[in-house]
């Protein structure tokens, strides 16, 4: 039976889990069916988490029986780390990619100014890992290190004499800062990697930083700024999408069309296509991204945790072309956006607040939040909204979040339909507290 492996082959698979165990938790081995996930794959995965996340420090697990709940826990007020920026980083390569990429570098430093052929290289590695000079998946291995060396800027192929060159080492980038302002640059970004999306090169930077720190000896610092910053309540799970995020920025940013491989909501054999990349949507209050996309002239939303991978091919399309989308985007609540056979449906509410204080508040953020609505005043203590929403189910949240002070005026058929769902599922909710209506 072959033994555990640590190294991340499919970084989507273990991304899926983490989510599961992260959004969720307290799932058994004996639940994983109910994911699609065998009891073999929870074992290897969960395996990880624990190598990844740290034992002792973010993992935990509830007994229940003999069952095994496994979770990550939390402390907003010992620390300001997001766990699941360990699963990110562990998406790195497979034990051969990874020793591949050590014993280039050590080649390369020792070769005659620094260069070698691959023939050379391919030598000594087969001499140090024990295998034949003519093993295709080693030396394809070695082609693939090397590729991406060269577009990481720490090896260049000279064409002309066939060698790979160890190139010179990056200037120290923080070289001409003082020790106080290298601190502040560090206090700074401990702020932002929790305040601002996307982040990863905000972790990536926080780590190099600390490295950088310690070897000035600036340990006694490191330890007071890490109860610098509080924050309670912060999605930290859209960490795990952050690749797919920057390679549709990537695409968006030089005008390349993708392919995206998509789960659809009911369906759980993968989908193919292509499509045209148009805008990226976080939600903030619960940590999803959405990517904006044009297919076949139509606009859609496609959840980012439902999409397994992105190709971004060689083929460009015009900006120009979807300028005119955005206007459209705009114009809708949140993500939801009408095909070519639908259109807006328009809704009226009333907002009533007694209070001046709750009518200011109520006020400022309706014309916050709701762009493009018609607003009036009807008196000091209510206004009424005209809307177009393109989704009635991803209003109703936003609309319940104002409890009695709003209510859905039932002239037009979208305002019918509204105000008849919402009194039903207030309803149910009543009726699953034991509450008589």
């Amino acid at each position: 039976m072959p033994g555990f492996n640590p190294f991340v082959n499919d970084f989507n698979k273990l991304r899926n889990f983490t989510r599961i165990v992260y959004l969720y938790g307290c799932y058994s081995r004996e639940d994983a069916e109910n994911f699609n996930i065998s009891k073999r794959t929870f074992d290897d995965e969960l395996r990880r988490m624990r190598v990844f996340l740290g034992e002792d420090q973010y993992f935990s697990a509830e007994k229940e029986g003999k069952k095994s709940l496994p979770r990550i826990v939390e402390n907003f007020f010992r620390d300001v780390e997001n766990p699941l920026i360990n699963i990110y980083f562990s998406k790195t390569s497979t034990a051969l990619q990874t020793t591949l990429f050590f014993l280039i570098l050590q080649i390369l430093s020792s070769s005659e100014n620094k260069k070698a052929t691959m023939t050379q290289m391919l030598d000594k590695i087969s001499q140090v890992l024990e295998q034949d000079v003519a093993d295709t998946d080693l030396e394809s291995s070695l082609k693939r290190v090397l590729k991406q060396l060269q577009n990481l800027g720490i090896v260049r192929y000279l064409k002309d004499e066939k060698m790979y060159m160890l190139c010179s080492q990056a200037k120290d980038v923080f070289e001409e800062f003082s020790i106080e302002e290298i601190k502040d640059i560090y206090i700074s970004i401990l702020f932002f990697i929790n305040t601002n999306v996307p982040n990863v090169p905000g972790w990536y930077l926080k780590e190099s930083l600390e490295k950088y720190l310690l070897e000035l000896g600036q340990d006694e610092f490191l330890k007071e700024v890490d109860e610098l910053f509080w924050f309670t309540y912060i999605p930290h799970h859209y960490i795990l999408e952050e690749e797919l995020v920057w390679k549709f920025l990537v695409a968006a940013s030089n005008n390349k069309n993708i392919r995206v491989w998509y789960y659809p909501r009911q369906k759980r054999q993968i989908t193919e296509f292509i499509c045209t990349p148009v805008r990226i949507v976080y939600d903030v209050k619960l940590g999803r991204w959405y990517f904006m996309v044009l297919k076949e002239d139509d606009l859609s939303a496609l959840p980012v945790w439902r999409i397994e991978k992105i190709e971004i091919l060689h083929d460009s399309f015009d900006p120009q072309k979807i300028m005119h989308l955005a206007k459209k985007i705009e114009k809708c609540f949140f993500v939801s956006v009408p095909c070519r056979r639908k259109k807006l449906k328009k809704i009226r509410i009333m907002f009533k607040c007694p209070a001046e204080s709750q009518y200011n508040f109520v006020l400022a953020r309706v014309k916050r939040e709701l762009k493009n609505a018609k607003i009036t005043k009807i008196g000091d203590e209510s206004f009424e909204v005209e809307y177009e929403i393109s989704n009635i189910k991803e209003f109703k949240g936003w609309l319940r979040s104002f409890g009695e002070r709003s209510v859905v005026l039932d002239d037009t058929e979208a305002g019918i339909k509204l105000k008849t769902e919402m009194i039903n599922e207030w309803k149910e909710i009543l009726k699953n507290y034991g509450d008589i209506y």
